[in-house]
């Protein structure tokens, strides 16, 4: 089956009119999140220790629900704040959902947390990512980068612009990446498709 190609805008149009339709952003930030655990899940044989990093807007929330399914797994999750913790409406109703097993621990942290690590999400910037890296950001993102993990992103590596306008220097570089219900002109860029490494696409429809 063909995947299409949609823009940034397009991929808007298309969540506003779903919402209208009666498949609320809730729904879909549901099923994004946790079609790319069930997947995840089914990639591995046994659980990993998984470190989510977040930011603060949708494509966090989309990392949140992922953690939520992969913790009621019994995976070990931890959570990695990027943005401090003001979130989005949806990215915050989804936080309150986590279950009490899931640990939180902020940028500095990364040091102490990150060799217990088998698998790093990408959940921070998404699609809607312009300019640069904040500094601590993408030294995050070095250290990841040289670590014994298996690094996944969510919709597109952090630092990407969706429509493949720019290219942040120090963008998270995974090795797989779920795009969310179409592909967007970046991940057709030679230059991102290395940062993206595989990339999966997720329905976001019921």
């Amino acid at each position: 089956m063909h995947t299409p190609v949609w823009t940034v805008t397009q991929m808007k149009a298309w969540e506003d009119e779903q919402n209208k339709a009666g498949l609320s952003y809730a729904r879909m930030m549901e099923h994004a999140g946790s079609r790319a655990a069930e997947d995840l899940i089914r990639h591995f044989p046994s659980p990993q220790h998984t470190l989510v990093l977040c930011g603060k807007g949708n494509n966090a929330g989309d990392g949140l629900v992922l953690a939520r399914i992969l913790a009621q797994q019994h995976w070990p999750v931890t959570i990695m704040w990027l943005q401090g913790r003001q979130l989005s409406v949806l990215a915050a109703a989804n936080q309150a959902r986590l279950p009490a097993a899931i640990n939180y621990v902020d940028i500095a942290q990364l040091d102490i947390v990150l060799p217990a690590m088998q698998l790093v999400v990408d959940a921070v910037y998404g699609t809607g990512f312009h300019g640069e890296l904040p500094q601590a950001v993408g030294e995050c993102f070095a250290t990841v980068a040289q670590a014994d993990v298996f690094r996944v992103a969510l919709d597109m590596p952090s630092g990407v612009a969706g429509d493949g306008d720019a290219v942040a220097s120090g963008s998270f570089q995974a090795q797989l990446t779920y795009a969310f219900q179409a592909l967007k002109p970046a991940h057709c860029l030679a230059q991102v498709r290395q940062l993206c490494g595989e990339v999966r696409c997720i329905n976001l429809q019921d």
